[in-house]
């Protein structure tokens, strides 16, 4: 009984997250990106055609909502916001197949992802024109607006995607020139003196 009073639980310690720590963690992480990139730096220009093609799906409530107020006057607004639509789904998958992993470019692929790219800006612009052109003093639904203004957005964000892509051999050379090596602190380089390898008399 006396042993086992005279015993001392040691409640776990908790681990205190450092500023240093995470300072240390945030800068591993920073480094994979970086990694990451130098291996795959068509990411980046793939990161803004998710955010492009967001911008048009994301809008597509007030922008039916435009089409069909103006259904009787429009000519080619519902069939740009269904091409829109479409093609803002299909051009990942076109984006993804041209540029496999660890692999060159595929250019026909590569092709095609630039056509669905001037679709895009294609049905962006007739939308826009069209539906500007038969706006009245009268029309003052705010979906009007919002569409106009997502349209502008949309071909905006196309543009820098557009920018990305051609530019990327540069931004390539920029991040590969990036020391993303990782300092490993050798204890065979801190040893001092030498040793004898004969054997002993």
């Amino acid at each position: 009984m006396a042993e086992n009073e005279n015993m001392i639980i040691e409640e776990p310690k908790e681990k205190k997250v450092t500023w240093a720590k995470f300072k240390a963690g945030f800068k591993e992480w920073g480094r994979k990106q970086i990694v990451n990139l130098k291996r795959r730096p068509s990411n980046i220009a793939f990161l803004f055609l998710i955010i492009t093609s967001l911008i048009f799906i994301l809008s597509l409530m007030p922008m039916s909502e435009a089409v069909y107020r103006k259904t009787t006057t429009s000519t080619w607004s519902g069939i740009c916001l269904f091409g829109g639509t479409l093609f803002s789904i299909l051009i990942f998958v076109a984006y993804m197949n041209s540029f496999p992993k660890r692999k060159k470019p595929n250019i026909p692929m590569l092709c095609v992802t630039g056509l669905f790219i001037a679709l895009l800006f294609l049905f962006d612009i007739v939308f826009y024109v069209e539906l500007s052109g038969i706006l009245g003093a009268d029309d003052t639904q705010a979906c009007y607006q919002t569409t106009l203004n997502v349209l502008v957005t949309h071909m905006v964000f196309l543009g820098i995607t557009v920018v990305l892509m051609a530019t990327m051999p540069l931004y390539k050379k920029a991040l590969l020139k990036i020391n993303t090596r990782k300092e490993i602190e050798s204890t065979v380089s801190e040893m001092k003196g030498t040793i004898d390898l004969e054997d002993a008399d």
